[in-house]
């Protein structure tokens, strides 16, 4: 993996340019990142990446080399994390290296804060056991990010009325061309794979229909992903999946026969030009854009039927959610936690038990009859 300079532009500020890193301090941070990039997934290499950057160039502005570092000064860059200043934030959406770019959309929510406090206490603790950059201590052991307390699963997980709102606007789309019949076919196989499945979008984006594998002592397929940490998983092809492997693969791609072990093209792939006579895979970022399209297309049908309220969670939602709702659906379904725990590649089965029982409105309907004031006489006429 191709390392970029760090930092990757001019850093911003008020104040000007940063007073410039050492080459000592730079060439460490790079070393970490190469490392990173040999034991963990691209994904979490660019997450990675982005944390440093970010980190360097606010130790440029403050003229603080990484072994200066104290918790006085983590607290402050966290501050910065939660209320950044203007001149951080890339309001024009300015790509990495491009002048324009700054290191922050807005401010980070809890979540992000805490994974950026989490990589650099570890990138802190690779500089210790390796002796780099002078660092004598880790300033970020124990930083403590307050939990954002309204981030429920609940709210991150598409309801049932929101997927079949998804389903009837997907079989809305129009066929009349080429291009609109394949894109309709992908978007149907985009929703399963994240919703049957419950792949992260990087699993999809990375894998290969080549990754199918049939067990013939079981008479199942499975599908081999890379997951977080790049750890490899097989999730099942459940018979629904199957269904839309095989009406994807014969109305997309014209092929009858099931994947074969060397077929490398992709499971998601462009409709630039030629697309789908060369399958070309999509990155992390347009399948997002993908599944976003589709969310607002949801939404403004549901908008117009009269529910502005699922129109609002459709808005909300991204592809993350397919995930959560998928994990939630087969807890519902009584499949062993321990299956759907492997299946979506929790290391821990406590992760897996967040999911469970989640639902408000389910449970709001279950409570909605239940009669708790003393009877009383009828009313007076």
């Amino acid at each position: 993996m191709t390392l970029a300079p760090l930092p990757p532009a001019p850093a911003p500020g008020a104040a000007g340019a940063p007073t410039l890193l050492s080459d000592d301090d730079l060439q460490a941070m790079r070393d970490w990142l190469e490392e990173v990039a040999v034991a963990r997934s691209p994904s979490t290499w660019i997450n990675y990446r982005k944390e440093a950057e970010r980190f360097l160039i606010w130790l440029g502005q403050q003229g603080l080399a990484l072994r200066q570092v104290q918790r006085q000064q983590v607290n402050a860059y966290l501050q910065l994390l939660q209320r950044p200043p203007t001149e951080w934030i890339n309001a024009r959406r300015a790509p990495r290296g491009h002048p324009d770019w700054r290191p922050l959309a807005g401010p980070l929510k809890p979540a992000s804060q805490r994974q950026a406090m989490t990589i650099l206490h570890n990138c802190y603790d690779w500089l210790l056991l390796h002796e780099r950059a002078g660092v004598a201590r880790n300033p970020f052991r124990r930083v403590r990010v307050p939990r954002d307390q309204s981030s429920l699963f609940e709210e991150r997980m598409l309801s049932a009325a929101a997927l079949s709102q998804l389903q009837a606007t997907i079989e809305a789309l129009p066929r009349d061309s080429l291009r609109d019949y394949h894109h309709y076919y992908r978007a149907r196989w985009l929703t399963a794979l994240l919703l049957i499945g419950g792949l992260r979008r990087e699993e999809v984006v990375a894998a290969r229909m080549g990754d199918f594998r049939y067990d013939a002592s079981y008479d199942v397929w499975t599908l081999q992903v890379t997951g977080k940490g790049n750890k490899r998983r097989a999730v099942t092809v459940t018979e629904e999946l199957w269904e839309e492997l095989r009406r994807y693969r014969r109305n997309a791609l014209g092929l009858d026969a099931p994947p074969a072990p060397e077929e490398d093209a992709p499971l998601i792939f462009t409709l630039n030009g030629k697309g789908w006579r060369e399958p070309r895979p999509i990155g992390g970022k347009h399948l997002y854009r993908l599944v976003k399209t589709l969310l607002a297309r949801a939404a403004r049908q549901a908008r117009d039927a009269g529910q502005p309220h699922l129109a609002e969670e459709l808005l909300r939602a991204s592809p993350h959610w397919f995930r959560h709702a998928s994990i939630t659906g087969k807890l519902e379904a009584q499949v062993p936690i321990e299956d759907v725990a492997e299946e979506h590649g929790h290391v821990h089965i406590g992760t897996t038990q967040r999911y469970a029982h989640k639902r408000v409105g389910l449970r709001a309907k279950r409570l909605s009859t239940v009669s708790l004031l003393p009877k009383s006489g009828p009313e007076p006429a």
